[in-house]
């Protein structure tokens, strides 16, 4: 019975440490002015080259090959 007790006292005491510590971390990273993990549409990206094949309108005819 005490060692069951113990085991989990263990247990609860190791989940708690875990929470506390992603909780720390987690609020470490909100507080920082870091951009890290902001998500923005401005993307510089370089344009497409001459040779890429654009969209076409309409619906593919490819008789449901990807379903």
């Amino acid at each position: 019975m005490k060692r069951r007790l113990f085991v989990t006292l263990v247990v609860v005491a190791a989940a708690a440490a875990a929470i506390l510590a992603n909780i720390v971390l987690l609020g470490r990273t909100a507080a920082s002015n870091n951009p890290v993990g902001r998500l923005s549409p401005r993307a510089h990206l370089p344009a497409a080259p001459h040779w890429t094949v654009r969209p076409t309108t309409g619906h593919p005819r490819d008789e449901g090959a990807d379903d």
